[in-house]
């Protein structure tokens, strides 16, 4: 039981029996009933007042107590539901981010095959592109995403290649364009989950895509690449 329950209690016991004590000890029961009704209800309005006014005080004291519980019960019940909601976010940009990986090798694959392929060095022929296409569908996603990087690791400092392997034609600046916005979203989309930014360092440092990405910020002079800063991933991360 509330110690303001047990308080009240006692304070009313006494109270009552110090009343009790007072009517037959000092007013006489018999001279109290002979009172005129509207003396005895004066008598017991004063008598019972305080007790009312004690009551009333405990009561309001529970109830913020009620409240204060319900309170820090409702705050727990909005926390636990942002922590599920997280959770389930987390759990859909993980589904989502197997799709998009993929959306991005397709991107470079596409994108060699303007550098390599018989439009371009002709170091790779179209019979060639489809055996690593179907290499690259069985799961390795990032296969075109390495040959990207490696034809263009060696070249940071050369403007010009850079330039001709980005940008030399529209088919080439559209894809990669196309890359980066579509890492750039995915790394948004990592952003609004990643509350201790785990995820978006391993997606920015730690994959082939990431680096390939960072390869084209400085390509476009938009970031100083410092590739002993962060090894250069030999995988994509694991799901």
């Amino acid at each position: 039981m509330d110690w303001r329950i047990l308080f009240g209690l006692s304070i009313t016991s006494i109270w009552i029996g110090t009343g009790l004590f007072y009517l037959i000890a000092v007013v006489g029961s018999g001279n109290f009933v002979q009172l005129p009704t509207a003396d005895i209800g004066s008598f017991l309005e004063g008598a019972f007042a305080p007790l009312a006014f004690l009551w009333l005080v405990i009561g309001h004291f529970m109830q913020q107590k009620e409240i204060s519980s319900n309170t820090r019960a409702i705050n727990l019940q909005e926390q636990s539901a942002r922590r599920l909601e997280l959770h389930s976010r987390r759990d859909s940009y993980f589904k989502l981010l197997s799709l998009v990986q993929n959306q991005l090798g397709a991107i470079a694959s596409f994108h060699y095959m303007s550098i390599c392929g018989p439009t371009g060095t002709g170091e790779i022929t179209g019979e060639e592109f489809v055996e690593q296409r179907t290499l690259a569908s069985g799961g390795d996603h990032g296969w075109f995403i390495r040959k990207m990087i490696a034809l263009a690791i060696g070249e940071l400092n050369n403007r010009a290649c850079l330039n001709d392997i980005f940008f030399s034609t529209s088919i080439r600046k559209r894809h990669t364009d196309n890359f980066q916005r579509t890492f750039k979203k995915l790394l948004d989309a990592a952003e609004s989950v990643d509350t201790d930014q785990m995820i978006c360092d391993a997606l920015l440092n730690g994959s082939a895509e990431g680096l390939f990405y960072r390869i084209i910020l400085h390509a476009k002079g938009e970031l100083i690449l410092d590739i002993g800063a962060h090894p250069i991933p030999t995988d994509t991360p694991a799901q």
